[in-house]
């Protein structure tokens, strides 16, 4: 092979894996991308209002759709979804279903271990942004290996998790808080019965 074709090919590799910065597969269905955005969304994500008055209380943790405004903006913007498309094996796109903000305080029990629901006929990719995290509780999974896995959540970073892949769940917060944004990546627009019932669980509350 030509040296220059050598060199040049070895240039793009080094590229590709400069642009793609610290984002890492942590199995076939998992993958972890730190400092997501940049520092400036990330200062107009924090400014979201966390007034616990205006969220649906689930026991141990607070919820609510976000409606469309800044943080769609930012987060479906092609510049990150070019970030998530780079770690993620298929090809995806913005769910309609709405982006929700969620805070677990202090004491709370976190998430038993689950698979998440399908809610299309191909498997979405569920995304965690970690808005703030003060607490000690951490995300595990369960890889193909049955090797447990287990990671602190960083702020700024993105968490995805694919729909019915590993088992995961979220360790109890003993203090501080955890507050995040669960953000759909879909494969396709065909939804299910299981992505109906997830809406009404924001309409019957």
């Amino acid at each position: 092979m030509n040296r220059n074709i050598i060199l040049l090919l070895i240039v793009i590799i080094i590229l590709f894996f400069f642009y793609l910065g610290d984002a890492k597969q942590e199995g076939p269905d998992v993958f972890y991308i730190p400092n997501f955005l940049d520092e400036e969304d990330h200062k107009q994500i924090l400014e979201l209002d966390k007034n616990k008055k205006d969220f649906i209380f689930e026991e141990f943790r607070y919820s609510k759709p976000l409606e469309n405004g800044i943080s769609y903006d930012i987060l479906y913007s092609d510049k990150y979804l070019d970030k998530v498309k780079r770690v993620i094996p298929n090809e995806i796109f913005p769910s309609e279903f709405p982006i929700e903000h969620r805070y677990y305080p202090s004491e709370s029990s976190g998430m038993q271990w689950h698979k998440d629901l399908l809610m299309y006929k191909e498997p979405q990719y569920e995304g965690i942004f970690t808005i703030r995290n003060t607490s000690e509780s951490v995300t595990e999974w369960i890889d193909k290996d049955n090797k447990i896995h287990s990671l602190w959540t960083e702020p700024n970073s993105l968490l995805i998790v694919k729909a019915q892949g590993s088992p995961h769940h979220v360790t109890p917060i003993v203090k501080g808080s955890r507050e995040i944004l669960k953000i759909i990546y879909t494969q396709t627009n065909e939804t299910n019965k299981n992505y109906d019932d997830e809406m009404k669980r924001f309409k019957d509350k």
